[in-house]
């Protein structure tokens, strides 16, 4: 009698697509800092870029390296793809390097103020593991 070789088909992870609020495997989120974006005052047309941004905005960081002055620079865009400031160097440093390796690094705005004539962003940035 030959023997038979049994495929068990693993599912689960279509299972937990229906669910959307179960939490995937070792998957989670890293708080790293919470802090005022820099260079918002540089930012040419700043108040109509940022017309639809407001607490709970979710912004994307992207690695900027061409700049010579500033090889670890990270700026802040909107979902319109706008920069609209960036990660201040005392942070820059050690996110430039996490995300040079391959981590995925993003940001929330935690506060929006118009100061004289400097718009003040503040955003919470986080890594997600996976």
């Amino acid at each position: 009698m030959a023997n038979k070789l049994a495929v068990i088909e693993d599912n689960w992870l279509e299972l937990a697509g229906k669910y959307k609020d179960l939490p995937m495997p070792f998957e989670q989120t890293v708080f790293l800092a919470e802090c005022h974006l820099a260079g918002t005052d540089l930012i040419e047309d700043m108040l109509v870029k940022t017309e639809n941004v407001d607490a709970g905005t979710p912004l994307t960081l992207k690695r900027m390296n061409v700049d010579a002055e500033d090889a670890q620079a990270i700026a802040a865009l909107t979902a319109a793809r706008d920069i609209v400031g960036y990660v201040p160097r005392r942070y820059a440093a050690l996110m430039a390097r996490l995300m040079d390796a391959g981590k995925a690094l993003a940001a929330k705005v935690t506060d929006k103020a118009l100061v004289g004539h400097w718009l003040d962003i503040s955003v919470a940035i986080e890594m997600k593991e996976a």
